[in-house]
């Protein structure tokens, strides 16, 4: 079985190595082949998509294609940087935009496009910076991104129980943090917000860690860059901010670049009332 194990994790290694290699404009004219394959198909992340745009208010058939045109790029795009994460520099235009705080900091962000993107280009300006993530299912893949992900000196911590004590833990250490907090959160509590005008269940960590005052809190998200895929962006957020505020700050963010955000993530279940969820 260990033989098996180092041989599978090896074989997804030489896998994500070998995407890498790959000129980025190769990898996106062959997602967008398989993208349009998959709209023909109607699977089921476009009709998800499509569902979560219409819920929020964006019935436009030409936005709603694009925009799962773009999650589509992210099948290739995570092991081309997964494989050699120097790759984020092709990816980026504005990398400066970071901010450069000696104070303890959290970096607020969402799935606008590869997250993986933002991660790399946080840990290498900001050393030893704490990531909360949610872990792959399988082990072997696990493995492999674990390491990619540390390889620019992040420390990560998983996004379950045990990882919220270490995250406050360290959090009372004044350490630094980025937290993607615009999911379905993983614990069993009811924390409703808004989104879009329509009611979800929130991340409220936020909003807890902001309320205690210790850290300089930055909004830092992409946008659709005019020479590289992404621009960088890096906000400082003077007040303390509650669930519904950082949910109304994602959507001035997705606003600016509709197509990029990822609606193919079924964000709008385990609701109240009669409808529990809209998929």
């Amino acid at each position: 079985m260990l033989i098996r194990y180092f041989i599978i994790l090896s074989m997804i290694r030489i896998l994500f190595k070998s995407i890498s290699i790959i000129p980025w404009p190769i990898l996106r004219f062959l997602s967008w082949v398989l993208g349009h394959l998959a709209i023909l198909l109607n699977v089921s992340a476009y009709k998800v998509t499509k569902k979560n745009l219409i819920y929020c208010g964006f019935n436009d058939e030409k936005l709603i294609k694009q925009s799962f045109l773009y999650t589509m790029e992210l099948l290739f795009e995570y092991p081309y940087i997964w494989g050699n994460p120097n790759n984020y520099k092709k990816l980026v235009e504005n990398p400066e935009n970071i901010v450069q705080d000696e104070n303890p900091k959290i970096f607020m962000t969402m799935h606008m496009g590869c997250v993986d993107v933002m991660l790399f280009l946080i840990s290498e300006k900001n050393k030893g910076i704490n990531i909360l993530y949610t872990p792959a299912k399988n082990k072997n893949i696990e493995k492999a991104i674990k390491e990619s992900r540390s390889e620019k000196g992040a420390k990560l911590i998983p996004a379950n129980m045990s990882g919220i004590k270490s995250l406050l833990s360290k959090f009372n250490q004044k350490e630094d943090f980025v937290i993607a907090s615009d999911l379905v959160p993983h614990t069993n509590k009811e924390t409703y917000s808004y989104f879009f005008n329509q009611e979800c269940l929130t991340v409220d960590i936020i909003e807890k860690l902001s309320f205690r005052g210790s850290h300089n809190l930055y909004f830092i998200y992409f946008t659709k860059g005019e020479n590289k895929k992404y621009k960088l962006n890096c906000n400082k957020i003077s007040q303390k901010i509650n669930m519904l505020e950082m949910n109304q700050l994602f959507e001035h963010a997705i606003k600016e670049s509709i197509p990029l955000y990822g609606w193919e993530y079924k964000k709008f279940r385990k609701l109240r009332g009669n409808q529990k969820n809209i998929y």
